[in-house]
């Protein structure tokens, strides 16, 4: 009956309440026996201390797992400096995890051009040799392969920098890494579109190109190169018009006429490869030198530049 009901749940409520102040009473003795541990620990190590104040070199010393230093990036760009207390185990699991980033012998070589164009001054010895001359060769065989499984036409999503002639100008290259990237490529968000022009009327042509072609090498999805008028045979090897500022005349002039005629025709293979134009966000239209003509067989300009060969070779130098 109902009476009968409700005694019956007054004792569970009865016996709830003595199970909760069990409970309680187990926790507290728990506390108290952590707390007799902990007492206990830090007499004994108070003692072992005492007893070894004077034998330093007796002191277990705890080695810390973690190899602690973190990366900061700043105004002045990167520096390593200690982690502190801000690292965990966690931290050191994940970055464990991380496959290790082994480069090809190329990918190195890409390195050092981009040291020596920090401060090229003080490797002129290097960039005057037959050795810059080769590591140029090897890098540039490497950036043939990527360009060519480029499309013609590339697509890419904003955000992306896009940079006009440089024409051997090592001067404006060295203000747009101050400027723009100047935490560095992979730290800088977006991509980097350059519209070709990177030889001739300027005296570091071979400076640009190596430095370019190392990024390129670096960072392939973030580096993008296109072909002007001036990566072409015909108008980099015009050395009676360019004379001096020729690219195959300054090729010669740094490496003598075999390896220089050597390195400009790799460099050449290499601008073979090059994609010719760019979409950003299917809205901008981005080319060296204008909107091509129309096709006879293809009722877009987009898809005949799409179904050009991979390799455009344009012969012989000009005359």
């Amino acid at each position: 009956d109902e009476k009968s009901l409700q005694k019956l749940i007054n004792e569970i409520k009865l016996k709830d309440s003595v199970i909760m102040a069990l409970q309680s009473k187990v926790i507290r003795l728990e506390d108290e026996k952590r707390k007799s541990i902990v007492q206990s620990n830090n007499n004994a190590y108070q003692l072992q201390r005492n007893n070894n104040n004077n034998d330093e070199s007796n002191i277990t010393r705890r080695k810390h797992p973690l190899i602690a230093i973190s990366h900061v990036i700043n105004d002045d760009g990167r520096e390593e400096v200690d982690l502190g207390t801000r690292g965990s185990m966690l931290t050191r699991n994940i970055l464990e995890e991380i496959p290790e980033n082994i480069k090809s012998s190329n990918q190195l070589l890409a390195e050092k051009f981009l040291q020596v164009f920090r401060n090229p001054v003080n490797f002129i010895p290097y960039l005057q040799s037959s050795v810059f001359a080769n590591d140029l060769i090897s890098v540039c065989q490497d950036v043939s392969n990527i360009l060519e499984e480029e499309p013609k036409c590339l697509y890419m999503q904003s955000p992306v920098y896009v940079f006009g002639d440089l024409h051997g100008n090592i001067e404006d290259l060295h203000f747009f890494s101050d400027n723009i990237w100047k935490l560095g490529i992979d730290l800088t968000a977006g991509s980097f579109l350059f519209l070709g022009d990177y030889v001739d009327r300027g005296m570091n042509g071979l400076e640009v190109v190596a430095y370019l072609f190392g990024l390129k090498l670096l960072y392939p999805r973030k580096i993008h190169l296109l072909r002007g008028n001036h990566e072409t045979r015909d108008v980099n090897g015009w050395e009676d018009h360019y004379k001096e500022k020729s690219f195959l005349y300054q090729c010669k002039e740094r490496f003598g006429v075999e390896l220089g005629e050597l390195v400009w025709e790799e460099c050449n293979l290499a601008f073979d490869r090059l994609p010719v134009a760019g979409v950003i966000d299917q809205e901008i239209f981005c080319v060296h030198g204008g909107i091509p003509r129309p096709v006879d067989g293809y009722q877009k300009e987009l898809e005949s530049i799409l179904a050009l060969p991979g390799v455009i070779g344009i012969m012989p130098p000009y005359e």
